[in-house]
This record gives structure tokens, sequence and C-alpha cells, in this order.
């Protein structure tokens, strides 16, 4: 039916989304490596997935966009966060619709807006939560606070976030996603993998490529070069979280459970 809504995933970078498109059977868009197009089948509606690139500006201009091209009828903020308590573990999904918007270091990270996804997005967090149960995953309720374009990168920073705001977890992109979402009055959720702790962090890359979501090549073989003994289990342990994430996100899709 002309009326019928789309699912659009949006995801960071290239290596979180690319396994999400594979599982779900997507084929590219004009060829692009970041925009990726799945028909309806079965209980899966029509599924798009963008990859926004990093930071905040970033993301809400994606959302904007595919908004305008896909007609969607459900946003999914997809990819990666990092915790910023003790007790959560990698693997871990943070699975809900709240985000709140920090300021930059010179305010202190001062709290600026709070979205939450309200009585539109529960259903959907509820669907979320139980297709991944389904799929073997643990879910996380808290709320993610989003520090626009500049990472956070120092751990005593991170636990003062924290503390501040009764947070558990960071990300750059979220807010963005969920802005635009709401300014079109469309249900949002969160469905974002932990990669990184206070107890494993992740590595210093620097500054991360905005538009991949990768580090810079230079900087990842100085790490490599650095660390000699610890890069291989390091970038592979990464590697397969990232892909048993896109695994479990791409058969939450093809069941259904993030239907319009």
């Amino acid at each position: 039916m002309a009326d019928r809504k789309s699912l659009l995933v949006l995801i960071e970078g290239t290596d979180e989304l690319l396994p999400v498109a594979k599982g779900i059977g997507a084929s590219r868009i004009d060829g692009s490596i970041y925009h990726w197009r799945a028909p309806a089948s079965g209980d899966m509606p029509e599924t798009f997935i963008s990859c926004t690139g990093v930071g905040t500006k970033r993301s809400y201009d994606c959302t904007k966009k595919r908004i305008a091209e896909t007609n969607p009828g459900l946003i999914v903020s997809a990819g990666t966060f990092g915790a910023i308590v003790h007790g959560i573990e990698m693997t871990h999904w943070l699975c809900n619709a709240q985000s709140l918007m920090l300021a930059d270091a010179t305010e202190q990270r001062a709290p600026r807006t709070k979205l939450d996804g309200g009585a539109i997005s529960a259903p959907h967090v509820a669907r979320l939560r139980e297709g991944l149960t389904a799929a073997g995953g643990k879910w996380l309720d808290g709320l993610l606070v989003c520090v626009g374009d500049v990472p956070l990168f120092h751990e005593a920073e991170k636990a003062e976030i924290a503390k501040a705001n009764n947070a558990i977890g960071v990300d750059m992109e979220t807010f963005g996603i969920a802005q635009a979402a709401t300014e079109a009055g469309i249900p949002w959720v969160t469905a974002r993998v932990c990669v990184d702790t206070p107890a494993v962090p992740l590595p210093d890359f620097g500054a991360l490529n905005p538009v991949t979501g990768r580090p810079y090549y230079g900087r990842l073989f100085k790490w490599i070069a650095l660390h000699p003994i610890r890069c291989v289990p390091t970038l592979y342990g990464l590697w397969k979280l990232v892909n048993v994430y896109g695994r479990q996100l791409a058969q939450i899709i093809r069941q259904g459970y993030l239907k319009p």
C-alpha cells in the first residue's frame, strides 16, 4: 500500500552498519556504501539503513534528509555507546527512548535539552526489548547523554557526567536522531550496544573520521605499532562484538519486532 511506513535505522559508522545490512539482505542505494534498502518480506518491514557519520549535527542532518526520502514510521538510533558507570558489561544493549544533550567542555558539559520518546515510542521500546531477549541479548534502561561533536576521552570526566546527570552511557548521535524524529512526529528508539566501559575502555585512536565513523588509518597504525601485543586481541574483540550486535539487530528486524 502507498501509505505503508518504512523502518529507518541510523548508524554512525560503516563498520556497525554493514553486518546489519547484510543480515537483512539489504542492497546499496545508488551504489553508496552509506545508504541501504531491504524490501518488506514476511514480518520484516521495508527497511532503510544509513550511516550518519560522527556527531550530533551530522546525525540530525542525515535523519532529516532520510525522513524526507523514506517515509518512516519508526526511527532507530543504532550502533554503539560507551558506559560511564561501573557494572555495565560490553555486549549489553541500551534499549529505550531517552537522550540528554550536554553543552561542550567549555560550558562544563552542562545539561541543555532532554528528549523522551514518551507514549508513542513506548510500545516500540517494549517490542525491541522483547526481540533482543529472543535474540539472546541483554538490555539496559537508563539515561544516555549526548556530547555533540567532541568525544569524551577521560574517565574522570565521564564519571562526573554520570554523577551529575544520573546517566549510564554516552554517545554522540542519538540526540540528533531523536530531535529530527521528534520534530517530524515519528516514534524513535535507541538500540545501541556497549563497547566501552570504565573497566575496559576503548583504545584511544584520537578523533574518528567524521564521515565513516572509523579511526583514521594513520592513527590506527600508530596505535598498533605502540601496542603490538595488545592490538590483535583488542581489535578482534571489537570486530567480533560489532558483528554479533549486527546479527542480533538484523534478527530483530527480520522477525518484525521493529515494525512501524
